[in-house]
């Protein structure tokens, strides 16, 4: 039983688990594009983990540890 002036307490880990699931996907839709033009205009030699961070707004350690090769961040454009 709780003291009438206590607040009930909200720990409700699907509303946490939405929040990291829409920010991952704003992320990848960032990274995407970031690629994408990246690829376009300057050839995927241009794609490197630092600059696409940087222009994507996303931390640069987050990039690296979701997409440790030039090529799997090159493979995620093209799926």
């Amino acid at each position: 039983m709780t003291h009438w002036r206590q607040k009930p307490k909200r720990n409700d880990p699907k509303v946490v688990g939405e929040v990291l699931r829409e920010r991952n996907e704003r992320r990848t839709a960032a990274l995407i594009a970031c690629i994408s033009e990246m690829s376009r205009r300057q050839g995927p030699d241009a794609v490197t983990h630092a600059l696409v961070a940087e222009r994507a707004g996303v931390p640069v350690q987050y990039v690296q540890w979701k997409y440790p090769s030039r090529e799997t961040l090159i493979a995620l454009a093209r799926a």
